[in-house]
């Protein structure tokens, strides 16, 4: 044992009295290297030093890290990196040393140089598709009266024909049968552990659609694979050519979300909802009836619903079914949706990100009047004026909710689809992705990141001090020391790369994993390390 802590010892002797100028990858170096002393020891006899071992070498206050390379006729080739005070940059030498002599010098501490062990956190739950699902198809939640909850694959058909085909179902109201989709994660214990929960209602002018959509069922299915209960719901359609009459089927579609949001409520217990997690999503009129059920309050009801014209359609809670159960909604997906009334969002701090574009004349995108593609005058007549999603982020930041508008410039009306009616792939899974990430910051609270202390270039730190089982690794340097969330770090200059990878669990115990390269002094993207 002796005898090998004389042999890397001697790996040592090489470092005497180098001195190096090093280049900063951040800028030059602060200060020169200081000297390495003679170092006064006894060694007695030829000593044969293991090659391609890395040493970390500790000489009073300098820091060494060095290699022996090989050993030909009595000659010892290597390199090493001498840290430079003030830098955060290490500078590879060359060396040759006579493998054979006898001085006396001092004391070194020398110890085996090996990257901690790291493993990247699994992260995947409500982030990334790793379940298959089950579906429960046509779940009743209630009744009410109505026209119609269902008119799908009317895509390929005009406004006209599509008034022509339901103008015959709205002479009678009768009772109609409220039903569901749920989706689930194929898990054994799905009642054991709670899981968040989305409901999506489906787009159609108030007039058409179905619960499974294209779009809606698709979110749906994703979701659920992310260890989501996702649900898809049908809704009362169906309405006279009169304003007061579409105003009111709006209404009634927004008692129909919360009829059935106070359905999946009652059985949290039995489909494994966490009631503390619950966000809604919706395109077009589903979007405005997502943002009615996180928003509208009795107070805010449209002038139709109770007037002595028409029957009272009473409070909000007050159709559907008998349930009384309460909740509080995280955020909102609003998809090309929007309201009649911007007051309202102050009756809840519920986060929204949207998706609109600017071109929308079916929802106006800033302010006005829905279908201004059939005619303007037709449009104030029939419909109040609405305020779009670009008003609705003004709104809310002002509030000071969490608010993501995802614009798409010179695009109309259901993105998820190009003019001719065809399947954008691209503006799906834009859509998908981006509500899975607004989502998942509700869900799993605050992300950890790494970050440069400003007053030591070497010192990186984890910035929630909640943060637990943090790992890391260096890409392209050297870690001088690991405490905790704490680490400090020296960079090769002769590296291709300089990256640093931390993970661990954040303060809700959710896995993180973050990424900074320094060479462009910049955070990367941490859903690709």
């Amino acid at each position: 044992m002796k005898r090998s802590i004389y042999i890397i010892i001697l790996s040592l002797l090489l470092l005497v009295g180098c001195k190096s100028k090093v280049t900063n990858i951040k800028g030059p170096a602060k200060q020169t290297p200081t000297d390495i002393p003679e170092l006064p020891y006894i060694l007695e006899g030829d000593y044969t030093p293991d090659t391609g071992v890395m040493y970390k070498v500790l000489i009073g206050d300098d820091t060494c890290f060095v290699v022996v390379d090989s050993i030909t006729n009595g000659q010892l080739y290597g390199y090493y990196y001498q840290l430079v005070e003030g830098s955060d940059c290490v500078e590879r030498k060359e060396f040759t040393q006579d493998a054979h002599w006898k001085n006396k010098r001092s004391e070194a501490l020398v110890y085996l140089y090996q990257d901690p062990e790291y493993h990247r956190t699994n992260d995947s739950l409500y982030r990334i598709p790793h379940s298959k699902i089950k579906i429960k198809r046509d779940i009743e939640y209630g009744q009410a009266l109505g026209y119609w909850c269902s008119m799908p694959n009317t895509e390929d058909q005009s406004y006209l024909e599509i008034l022509s085909d339901g103008i015959t179902k709205s002479i009678v109201r009768t009772t109609q049968s409220l039903k569901m989709d749920i989706y689930q994660p194929d898990y054994d214990d799905i009642e054991q552990y709670k899981r968040p929960l989305i409901m999506l209602i489906h787009g159609g002018a108030f007039y058409v659609g179905d619960k499974r959509d294209s779009l809606i069922s698709g979110l749906c299915r994703h979701f659920a694979s992310m260890g989501y209960i996702a649900v898809s719901i049908n809704y009362r359609l169906g309405f006279l050519p009169a304003k007061s009459e579409i105003s009111r089927t709006g209404y009634m579609a927004l008692q129909d979300a919360h009829a059935a949001m106070r359905y999946l409520v009652d059985h949290a217990n039995k489909l494994g909802i966490d009631t503390n997690y619950i966000f809604v999503g919706g395109a077009s009129a589903g979007g405005i009836t997502a943002l009615n059920l996180a928003f509208m309050r009795d107070k805010d009801r449209p002038k139709y619903v109770n007037n002595r014209q028409w029957r009272d359609l009473g409070i909000i809670s007050s159709s559907g079914n008998s349930s009384h159960a309460t909740f509080s909604i995280r955020a909102v997906a609003n998809m090309w949706g929007a309201v009649t009334n911007l007051n309202m969002l102050k009756n809840s701090h519920t986060n929204i990100i949207s998706f609109h574009g600017d071109a929308d004349q079916v929802v106006p995108y800033d302010n006005g009047y829905p279908f201004n593609d059939m005619s303007i005058k037709l449009g104030k007549r029939m419909f109040d004026r609405m305020y779009g999603s670009l008003q609705i982020d003004k709104r809310a930041r002002e509030l000071g909710m969490r608010s993501e508008l995802n614009t798409f410039p010179s695009e109309g009306h259901s993105l998820q689809r190009y003019p001719d009616g065809t399947w954008n792939q691209k503006n799906y899974l834009f859509i998908q992705d981006k509500t899975t990430k607004f989502f998942y910051k509700e869900i799993a609270g605050k992300t950890p990141a790494i970050e440069n202390d400003r007053n030591d270039p070497r010192h990186y730190i984890i910035n929630d001090d909640d943060a637990s089982e943090v790992c890391w690794r260096v890409e392209g340097g050297f870690i001088l020391k690991i405490e905790g969330n704490n680490i400090w770090v020296v960079w090769r200059d002769e590296a291709p790369k300089h990256k640093l990878y931390a993970s661990g669990l954040n303060a809700k115990q959710f896995g993180f994993n973050d990424i900074i390269n320094i060479d462009n002094d910049r955070k990367g993207d941490t859903d690709k390390n």
